[in-house]
């Protein structure tokens, strides 16, 4: 067995079907080739009877149903790595889907890149509700490679699209475990303190390709419902690192551009949501400067709002 794909599932009746399908679907790998482990997260829907009729109705595939309380994301996620029987494990959130050719492009990652810890492909946000898409936009990257090394994850964050999703993603097991798992104090950003604790200690490969799929707008999706009210923590960890002067010379910059998109996104959210106080917070932030004409745009956008509200 090669490859584990983990998906946590809570309140996603509706979309776990077109997930697990895009799995089961994967080009030239049979069922001995990977295991799918669902894990509920104490779903009130009927979330986890679905998964128990998909088990039942794949039952020629390796796909294992667990069910806990409600614990969070990354507690689901965790025990899909305990689970696992893989050295590789996947991810895909119960809303997205894989293409088909997902896990046959990470397979050939690896054997191009075997010193790489991290995996992961382009992907494609696809609107819920009107099914419109867009392929991400990576930057940094070479673009005459379709498979390449990436240079600096940092830098790639901080000036396009996130190269790495939960769902774009596959990670050694045992690099999962050395950085502790995905933190479960942690409600929001939990996916990018293990992706940025992965970056800082070890070499990461990507496609170009795209190979998943990230549908936006989706019911019961937390970061489309809750607004971030203060610093999420792993950018304050990243913070921490800076200070303690323990961030290798060459990442510094990039670094400190990736904490600055992370604040100008809050002040991105904040304004939309009608608070102007916690957006003026946020780009007051000394921090934020470090992308000047992000923060000089954002900057104005705060100080127009400040004006209507006085008339």
């Amino acid at each position: 067995m090669k490859f584990s794909v983990v998906i946590p599932l809570y309140n996603k009746r509706n979309e776990l079907r077109r997930a697990v399908q895009s799995v089961v679907d994967q080009d030239g790998f049979t069922a001995d080739c990977y295991e799918l482990i669902i894990v509920d997260d104490g779903s009130t829907d009927d979330s986890l009877e679905v998964a128990q009729q998909l088990q039942a109705e794949y039952s020629a595939q390796s796909l294992i149903v667990h069910s806990q309380k409600n614990a969070g994301v990354s507690a689901a996620r965790n025990k899909g790595i305990e689970l696992a029987k893989s050295n590789l494990i996947a991810f895909l959130d119960a809303d997205d889907s894989y293409e088909s050719n997902f896990l046959k492009e990470v397979d050939e990652l690896l054997n191009r890149y075997p010193e790489a810890a991290m995996y992961a492909t382009a992907y494609r946000f696809i609107d819920a509700g009107t099914g419109v898409g867009r392929d991400a936009r990576f930057f940094g990257l070479d673009p005459n490679k379709t498979r390449q090394l990436l240079a600096d994850f940092f830098h790639s964050a901080a000036r396009g699209d996130l190269p790495i999703t939960s769902s774009s993603v596959c990670i050694r097991k045992a690099v999962l475990n050395e950085c502790g798992g995905f933190p479960e104090d942690q409600n929001m950003g939990e996916d990018q303190a293990v992706w940025s604790r992965i970056a800082l200690q070890h070499k990461v490969a990507i496609s170009t390709l795209v190979c998943a799929n990230y549908f936006e707008n989706t019911s019961n999706s937390l970061m489309q419902t809750v607004l971030p009210s203060d610093e999420m923590p792993y950018s304050l960890h990243l913070q921490a690192l800076l200070d303690d002067g323990v961030v290798a010379p060459a990442l510094v910059v990039s670094l400190k551009r990736y904490i600055a998109t992370h604040l100008l996104d809050l002040v991105r959210r904040n304004l939309e949501a009608g608070d102007r106080n916690r957006a003026k917070k946020f780009v007051s932030d000394v921090r934020a400067r470090a992308l000047f004409k992000r923060w000089l745009y954002w900057s104005l956008r705060v100080r127009v709002a400040a004006i209507k509200d006085r008339k």
